[in-house]
């Protein structure tokens, strides 16, 4: 069904999950590809290496925000709003906008990764064969944007086949140049930057005949009006990441920083089985979703949905935290637990907030994705430098939670006043059991097994509660 004809709770609700399982599979693999990566970049790379590895990472995360320049929200925006037949100059145009950003981007990290004084801050040498930044980055905006475009007209199998088929290509590439030839970091990005201009040919052949290249004006000022807020506000959020890392490399250590970028990359298996697969597919709906004259109750029934989801996974991540660990570092690294489950919980803040603060999208508007981020960012630099110096990187960790807590309530809040939404009970006495599980697990570290075995049955009840209030309510 065309995101257009959905109307009912149970319509979204359906779709959503329909698109959940597709982006699971295909992109939540892909995401996934990091972590897979993760046992053979420990295994090859030097504890310098490793910390460079994580500033490079990064800040690719900030080059393709800047290099997409907001226009995958723009675009979700106008292809919710304009007729079917304009949709093609519509693609054509982010196409060419995010191209030529996405290429100033990777000039400019070439720049600052082949900088001898720069690096020298952060206690490393500079990075050989910098200039592969500048086709990784440029591939990597376009592809994004062409998977936006299957995204928001739910093509999520062709999505999948782009993703499996670069996760395939990364992990083979990554593994030769590293286990097999001994490139080091340089051949790692060599092969990301081949995956990822395969799979970017993939996708431009896939969606051929679906765009139409050129810069309308007045469609590209409205572009831009839309998307250059949602950047800004994402840049800011993203530095978060970016500064934890710099701030431990600069105040600790190099390597603090590759230990930081260890536990979240471990943390990152929440988002590829369930934060990534809900953002792609509620993305793609929401701007819908909020055109219904039942946006209220579609919008609290997927808030339900994401609390009564993430809470297990919480429960599930930190209960399997010393497998992972050893299973993915080679090392069990119980130094970093309390690292971790802070992580985590900042990860299910993340997927919380994307329907909780849905409703502020009804205005059209996107300045207040730079505010409620600038506010994030003064929370964060107020208190980091004090909490580095008593907890070091837990301390780093914790901030960066509390920061992300408060601006996504005080958005919250905010988006309530447009959008009132009623969240089930159930939801939310479930989410605050896995936070108050996060943070036991930070001040008092593992539990025995009995009290896992609890807590997942209170889990179990509440999810029964939930679903069963959302048949009850379709029925209705």
């Amino acid at each position: 069904m065309a995101p257009e004809q959905l109307a009912t709770p149970a319509d979204f609700t359906h779709a959503l999950y329909q698109d959940f399982v597709g982006y699971l599979i295909s992109l939540g693999l892909q995401n996934a590809g990091g972590l897979l990566l993760l046992p053979v970049v420990t295994a090859y790379l030097q504890p310098a290496d490793l910390g460079l590895f994580s500033l490079i990472e990064t800040a690719q995360v900030q080059g393709v925000t800047f290099g997409l320049l907001g226009l995958k929200f723009a675009y979700l925006y106008y292809y919710a709003h304009v007729p079917p037949e304009q949709r093609p100059v519509l693609l054509g145009a982010t196409l060419l906008l995010c191209g030529l950003a996405g290429a100033a981007a990777g000039g400019l990290l070439w720049a600052g990764f082949s900088s001898a004084s720069l690096m020298s801050l952060f206690d490393s040498a500079i990075l050989p064969h910098a200039w592969l930044l500048v086709p990784l980055l440029a591939s990597g905006v376009l592809q994004t944007i062409l998977l936006t475009e299957l995204r928001a007209a739910r093509r999520v199998w062709l999505a999948g086949v782009i993703g499996l088929s670069q996760l395939t290509l990364v992990l083979l590439l990554s593994l030769a140049a590293v286990a097999i030839y001994d490139l080091g970091l340089p051949g790692l990005l060599a092969a990301q930057a081949l995956a990822q201009f395969f799979s970017c040919g993939l996708a431009l052949a896939l969606v051929a005949g679906r765009f139409r290249l050129g810069l309308p004006p007045e469609l590209s000022w409205k572009l831009l009006r839309y998307g250059m807020p949602m950047m800004l506000g994402l840049m800011l959020r993203y530095s978060l990441d970016s500064l934890c890392r710099f701030f431990l490399a600069a105040l600790v250590s190099i390597e603090a920083a590759g230990q930081f970028m260890i536990a979240a990359k471990v943390t990152s298996l929440f988002d590829a089985v369930l934060a990534l697969p809900f953002f792609m597919a509620w993305g793609g709906l929401v701007h819908h979703a909020l055109r219904q004259p039942m946006a209220s109750a579609i919008i609290g029934r997927v808030s339900s949905i994401a609390l009564t989801a993430g809470a297990p996974l919480v429960f599930l991540l930190l209960l399997a935290r010393g497998p992972l660990f050893a299973l993915l570092a080679h090392d069990a690294m119980p130094q970093l637990a309390g690292v971790y489950a802070l992580l985590l919980l900042n990860r299910a803040v993340q997927l919380a907030k994307s329907p909780l603060t849905a409703g502020i999208l009804q205005t059209g508007r996107t300045g207040w994705s730079v505010r409620n981020n600038l506010f994030a960012l003064a929370i964060f630099l107020a208190a980091c430098y004090p909490a580095a110096e008593m907890a070091g990187m837990a301390g780093i960790a914790a901030v960066l939670l509390a920061a992300n807590f408060i601006a996504a309530a005080s958005l919250t809040v905010a988006a309530q006043r447009l959008c009132a939404q009623r969240i089930e009970p159930a939801a939310i006495g479930l989410a605050a059991f896995a936070a108050i599980a996060g943070l036991a697990f930070v001040f008092v570290g593992p539990v025995s097994p009995p009290i896992w075995v609890l807590a997942f049955v209170i889990a179990g009840a509440c999810l029964m509660a939930v679903f069963r209030q959302a048949r009850v309510t379709d029925r209705i």
